[in-house]
């Protein structure tokens, strides 16, 4: 089991008051940015996007600086990737951002949520566990079947 959400809230008004300080001291404010990570080390970085979320721009200057921290982690470049989600069935339609995410999901990739958990659990050099599986959405979106 992981950690619920420590704090509960977003500091909206930190978030309009760093617009104040100008054009040139930008900033990303990502809505769900997260770090996989195994016994403290980073396996890989996630910007989780909800499936009703506009299509993101990958040139876009706050993805380029998340691929460059992505790429020069000092232990070798991590993953870095935009999982779309579909709540309630918990599918991930992938998006692999630099050339190390390519190493472990195809472009545009779709998964259910046991095989996305499945391939979490592979860049921590781990198996998923028996006990987990029967929690796990085996499900694709509807879009996805072809319906």
């Amino acid at each position: 089991m992981t950690s619920f959400e420590r704090t509960g809230w977003r500091d909206q008004e930190l978030s309009e008051r760093h617009r104040l300080w100008g054009f040139n001291c930008p900033c990303v404010d990502l809505d769900f940015l997260a770090v996989e990570y195994n016994v403290g080390k980073p396996v890989l970085i996630a910007d989780y996007k909800r499936f009703t979320a506009q299509k993101p721009d990958l040139k876009h200057a706050s993805y380029r600086a998340i691929t460059l921290l992505a790429d020069g982690y000092r232990d070798g470049p991590l993953p870095f990737i935009i999982p779309i989600y579909w709540p309630g069935i918990w599918a991930f339609r992938v998006i692999p951002v630099n050339e190390e995410a390519r190493k472990h999901f195809y472009e545009d990739e779709t998964l259910t949520e046991k095989q996305y958990v499945s391939r979490l659990y592979h860049l921590r050099s781990s198996v998923l566990t028996r006990s987990i599986i029967p929690a796990l959405n085996d499900t694709l979106p509807i879009e996805e079947l072809g319906a």
